[in-house]
């Protein structure tokens, strides 16, 4: 493999402004009930130049009323309503088309921000240009119950190639697909419908630049809704019926063929990319088959045998999902 060519693919380097423009995309659908305290984690970080792009997806329940009553007391707001379901995929590329921001970044309808956090995002890719990509740990919560964080998942290895093989080696919930990248990024890398489009996504925004994760929280994730687990999110997007019964092959099948195919990957070398999809494809595999699975197989010999307390640790929830 060949070190980066900068004069490739590099991440543009932004303005160093005081308060660079942040964007901000909550697709929702049906988020009545939950979508006023994901706002109000967003306002509540101060940061003077903000927007946030709401995308109703044709909800049946009264979210259009919640959010236009939002929107008349917060000029930062900007709320639209699909005339018919567009699907997940599709409504997360709406709020993005809609964003003005130097920088942007999704935020799901039911999670929140860390208070303080989006500052030390916009801080950080002000002064770090050759970063595509900066979270803080992520808390999943499941119901009222925190469950595990995500920590210790820095990508800064100097070649794109180890770091897209690092990220598919490490990934287990995908989640830092909703940290702070420079929208130029975001934009580069079309959405597809398919299982672990997030894990794709931060893969090639690893292969564009190096990733942070600060040793904080920064985001809250909820394990519910089409977080649930990788089969209720297959059944959500249609999924046919491998992909929904071995979600991690397919996965690892992606991986291997995204490398080959991608405009992101496509101006490397033949052989070069071949590896890396070997690589990445391998990694997935192990990573899940070969380091978690054996936790999945523990577990249900332990139920087998009548034993009550279950083994936990971060990986043993590795079914639920980061959408």
């Amino acid at each position: 493999m060949r070190p980066d060519r900068s004069n490739r693919v590099h991440v543009k380097e932004l303005r160093n402004d005081a308060f660079p423009r942040v964007s901000i995309g909550i697709p929702t659908y049906n988020g009545a009930k939950r979508i006023a305290s994901t706002i109000m984690s967003i306002l509540n970080q101060g940061y003077p130049n903000l927007e946030i792009i709401i995308s109703d997806n044709c909800s049946s329940d009264n979210t259009e009323e919640v959010c236009a009553d939002l929107c008349k007391k917060n000029q930062f707001l900007h709320y639209f309503r699909q005339k018919e379901n567009i699907g997940i995929i599709g409504n997360y590329k709406f709020v993005l088309s809609k964003a003005s921001g130097e920088l942007y970044m999704w935020v799901a309808d039911d999670d929140s921000l860390e208070p303080g956090i989006l500052q030390k995002y916009v801080d950080f890719l002000t002064s770090h240009p050759s970063y595509s990509l900066v979270s803080g740990e992520i808390r999943y919560w499941s119901g009222d119950q925190a469950a595990f964080v995500e920590k210790d998942f820095n990508i800064e290895q100097s070649s794109c190639y180890w770091r897209v093989i690092r990220y598919y080696s490490k990934v287990i919930h995908g989640a830092m697909y909703y940290g702070l990248m420079p929208r130029e990024v975001a934009t580069k890398l079309p959405l597809q419908n398919r299982m672990g489009e997030d894990w794709h996504f931060v893969a090639k925004a690893a292969f564009l630049g190096k990733i942070k994760m600060f040793d904080c929280i920064g985001y809250n994730k909820k394990l519910n809704g089409s977080s649930k687990t990788l089969k209720h999110y297959a059944k959500l997007i249609g999924a046919p019926w491998f992909s929904t019964n071995f979600p991690h092959a397919q996965i690892a099948l992606d991986a291997f063929a995204e490398i080959m195919t991608s405009p992101i990957y496509i101006e490397r070398p033949l052989y070069s990319r071949l590896a890396l999809a070997l690589g990445a494809c391998l990694g997935t595999l192990f990573n899940h088959y070969g380091r978690e699975y054996p936790f999945i197989i523990g577990g249900k010999i332990r139920r087998l045998f009548g034993f009550k307390k279950k083994l936990r640790t971060p990986n043993s929830l590795k079914e639920e999902w980061a959408w």
